[in-house]
């Protein structure tokens, strides 16, 4: 017994929401490597043995390396979409983050910020294509 194609649509469809969701992930993943690295890291300062620090932290290096992975997926989000609507729907990248800081670093979500979630879900979900 053999599966049906799937039309190409809901193709597309799958392929941008999984394109989506990687985007998320590796955005996401490069703010909370950010945050851990700078955890580790000493104080800023424009020191030689700050700026070392810096440039040989791993965690800089694994967020910059989830940025280019953002890029990589933005740009292919970018083929299939237009940027009046793609770009918004960028703001679910502040939900995880958010969340994910709490949970991970024990940061503290006051209730006017659960309501700036709750504002982006419902912005993101306006900006929908038009039909």
């Amino acid at each position: 017994m053999t599966a049906e194609p799937r039309p190409a649509g809901e193709r597309s469809g799958i392929a941008i929401a999984v394109l989506w969701g990687f985007f998320v992930a590796a955005d996401g993943a490069a703010q909370l490597l950010f945050k851990n690295a700078a955890a580790h890291l000493p104080d800023p300062s424009l020191s030689s043995d700050w700026l070392y620090a810096t440039a040989t932290s791993p965690r800089i290096w694994a967020a910059l390396a989830c940025l280019g992975l953002t890029f990589g997926s933005w740009m292919m989000i970018l083929r299939r979409g237009s940027l009046a609507t793609t770009f918004p729907m960028t703001a679910v990248t502040y939900i995880v983050v958010v969340v994910a800081s709490q949970i991970l670093f024990g940061e503290t979500i006051a209730p006017v910020q659960y309501l700036g979630i709750a504002l982006i879900v419902v912005g993101v979900a306006l900006m929908r294509p038009a039909r």
